[in-house]
């Protein structure tokens, strides 16, 4: 790497842009859609985690209820499909987790792609050799020091993704 940093140096000056993806994401005119696809979706998963809770309520308290006129085997048998229940729902329950991430990833992929390449028209046009992310997801800087502004092109890449999407919007 440093090797490749002294080679560029001796031919030409670095160009490094820098952006907030975090404020290009939260701008970006298909966001509103996707988080409302996204709670819909986490909303039918959370009623069905709901009827499966109380549908195993339900055996727990009939099993509760009728436990007194079981026999020994009867017994066993109900606490072992109960068990197996209760493992089922929790199987449910991580399962719910990570479909609902792969639905957030796959709908906040379209969403990603159109930044990047709105990142890489920009980059382009200013003959940017790298542009970094101003902040990690975490809100943690990357950037702590810039001495010019106009290497930031938050705005821009934010400009093109709304004027590709109004020309898209059209067709």
């Amino acid at each position: 790497m440093l090797l490749f940093v002294l080679s560029t140096t001796a031919f030409g000056q670095i160009k490094i842009g820098y952006m907030n993806t975090q404020e290009v994401l939260s701008q970006m005119p298909q966001r509103s859609d996707i988080e409302q696809q996204l709670n819909t979706f986490i909303q039918n998963k959370r009623q069905e985690l709901q009827q499966r809770t109380a549908a195993f309520q339900d055996s727990v308290a009939a099993y509760q209820q009728n436990k007194s006129s079981m026999s020994e085997a009867q017994i066993q048998q109900e606490e072992q499909q109960l068990s197996q229940m209760e493992q089922s729902l929790n199987q449910y329950q991580q399962s719910l987790q990570q479909q609902i991430q792969q639905r957030r990833g796959a709908l906040l992929q379209p969403l990603y792609d159109k930044m990047n390449e709105a990142i890489s028209t920009v980059a382009e046009n200013k003959n940017l050799d790298f542009v970094l992310n101003e902040a990690t997801s975490t809100g943690e800087n990357l950037i702590y020091y810039s001495s010019s502004k106009q290497l930031d092109i938050t705005q821009e890449v934010l400009q093109l993704i709304k004027d590709t999407s109004d020309s898209s919007a059209k067709n």
